[in-house]
This record gives structure tokens, sequence and C-alpha cells, in this order.
């Protein structure tokens, strides 16, 4: 469905109320519609947690933050009311609504927006009302980038640049200078090595990152060590440092970066090793080449986007399972037999290419 004639709006709403890599990959969406309309002011809602994924994209003129976690039910409320009326009175040409759900169909709706799109249910909904136009939701053969892009696409736009993107600011980069320079690290000399995810069953094993990093520190590049602050993946961490034990040398940051000082070491990174997790696509916002291991989840879908990139999935014939962990243990056996040798290959392929 092309735009009606004469079309041209002047404020253009982007819901994306999902996790840190969707709302990543979800970025392309924004530089579209810039693209489009050079002069449009552009608002992100995204969840909690999510907002430094898009807070210093100069392409935005506001982010507004979904907080779900308040001091009581009151202040809850009376923070709810205020957000609604901030939307209500946007005075929103147009409303792209990512999330598929009922919360994010609901604020498309409330905008007001004469243009509204959103993904078509996979069964009828009222939600459906909410829109204009519909799109296709995601399918397992397509990456989520095209998926977004269907909705700019069926205003009858053409996207010309697709990649990610993500600015860490200004503060978050001179802290990683900091961190790399007490460290007597420089960039591109180093590989950033994040190997777990807030979902474990998506996590390789301590003795096959042992073996990567090893490698890499043959290879004559420093290693930096990150992971989330969880409890689950810092117990994981502890197991690799026990691994590791004297050698080789490292710089320990696991659980102690906020994602900004991340995305700033990702970015001098000479390459990222992960797993499929939001760090893997910071460094495919951020143009680095990528090392990642993808086990019940899908690399079609969510793979490093439009960067220099080797991928490693289990082997099973059910890839991609979807499950979280085989038989309900959430260990995916997929990645438990995994070989080091297969992701050193890997490795050094990438290393050659990039």
């Amino acid at each position: 469905m092309a735009l009606p004639l004469n079309f041209t709006p002047r404020r253009a709403l982007v819901i994306k109320l999902g996790h840190i890599g969707d709302v990543l990959v979800a970025t392309p969406v924004i530089t579209a519609l810039a693209e489009a309309w050079p002069s449009l002011e552009i608002t992100a809602i995204v969840n909690q947690g999510t907002e430094a994924m898009v807070q210093h994209d100069p392409l935005l003129k506001e982010v507004m933050v979904l907080r779900r976690r308040h001091a009581n039910p009151a202040a809850a409320l009376i923070w709810q009311l205020g957000f609604l009326h901030r939307v209500y009175h946007g005075r929103f040409d147009l409303a792209l609504e990512l999330s598929g759900g009922d919360r994010g169909a609901f604020l498309a709706w409330l905008s007001r927006a004469r243009q509204r799109v959103g993904f078509q249910p996979k069964e009828p909904h009222l939600r459906a009302r909410a829109f204009q136009v519909l799109t296709p939701l995601w399918d397992p053969s397509r990456h989520m980038v095209e998926t977004f892009l269907g909705q700019v696409r069926a205003l009858g736009l053409t996207p010309q640049d697709t990649r990610l993107r993500f600015h860490p600011g200004p503060e978050a980069q001179a802290r990683a200078g900091q961190i790399l320079a007490s460290a007597g690290l420089a960039p591109g000399g180093y590989a950033l090595v994040h190997p777990t995810s807030r979902w474990m069953f998506k996590t390789w094993t301590p003795a096959g990152v042992a073996a990567v990093m090893r490698h890499l520190a043959g290879r004559g590049l420093g290693l930096v060590l990150t992971s989330g602050p969880e409890a689950r993946e810092l117990a994981w961490v502890q197991e690799l440092r026990a691994l590791l034990g004297a050698g080789p040398a490292f710089l320990d940051l696991a659980g102690r970066l906020d994602l900004g000082s991340l995305g700033a070491l990702i970015a001098g990174a000479r390459l990222f090793f992960g797993m499929d997790s939001a760090p893997m696509h910071m460094a495919a916002a951020l143009g680095r080449p990528v090392l990642c291991i993808f086990g019940p989840s899908g690399q079609a879908m969510w793979g490093p986007w439009q960067t220099p990139a080797q991928v490693v999935v289990g082997d099973c014939p059910e890839h991609p399972c979807g499950r979280d962990g085989c038989d309900g243990s959430k260990i995916s056996r997929c990645l438990t037999e995994l070989e080091p040798g297969v992701v050193i290959a890997a490795a050094e392929r990438l290393l050659g290419e990039a």
C-alpha cells in the first residue's frame, strides 16, 4: 500500500517493545524513514533497560522509555497516565509498531497518527484494527531486519542503507578509552569475548570458550572478557576463569560494564566472539568482524547482519528447534557437543577475511 498523495509526515513514532537485541535489529527502520523524509522528527518508544541502544542516535528526536518498575501501584498509575498523555498529544502523522503485541498496538492507536502500520496477527485479533496497514509477521527463513523493513516497504518506500545503527555515546567512549589504556590495550589489538547469554541454553561450554581464547591469544591478540551481571552468567564465567588458570592473560570485565561502555569496547575490537545475544548484534551494528555460535535459535532470522562474520551452528537435524534446551533440560546438546576445533577453524577464516 502506497502512502496517500501529498503525504509528508512531520512527526513519526517507532514502537519497539522487545529485548536489547530486538531494538538494535529494528534500527534500519529509523534510517529508512530519515532517508525518505530528511526533516522528519522521529520518536522511538522502547522498553526500560533497552534505551541505551538508541539514546545517542542522531536520527532520533526523542526516546520514550516505557518503564515497568515503580515504587508502588500509585506511582505506577501516575507515571503511566503521564506517559499515555505524551503519546496522545504527540501530534504524530505516522506510527510503526514493530513488536506485534497488544501494548504496542494500543500505543500506536493512541498516537492518533494518520497512518499506522503493524504486523498482521497470526489469527484474527482486535489489535489489527489499530492499523491502516498490516504486513506479514516473521518467518524462520527471513532475517528480522527484512521483516521490520517490510513495514517501510508497505508504505511504498525503498530503503537504501539497511545496516544496523548503534552509537555508544561520548561518555561511554571515554570510559572505554580509559579502560583500554589502563590495561595497555590498543584499538584493533584485542578480541572481545562475550561468551554468555541471559538465556543460558544458548551458551557454549567453558572448556570450548577457553580453547578459543587460548588460540586467539596465540595469534597475538589481547583478550577482553565480558558478560552480563546475572548470577548464572557470573557463575559460568567463574568456571571459565578456573579453566584458563595462569594463562592466557585477559582483561576481566565480566558483569562490570554498562551497555554503552560494552559497545565502545566492542567498537575497538579486532573481532567479537560470542553467542547469539545482544552484544553480537552490537558488534554487527558497529561493523566489527563477528565470530558467533548458534544453537537452538536460527541464524537465518537472527544472525549477524551486514558485517564480516563466521557463524558456527550446532550439529542437530532439528536445527533451529527454538527450544530452551533439550527435553526441558535448559541445556542444548548441539552446543555442549560442539568441538572447539570447528570454532577455531571459523576464527581463522574470519581473521583471514577481515
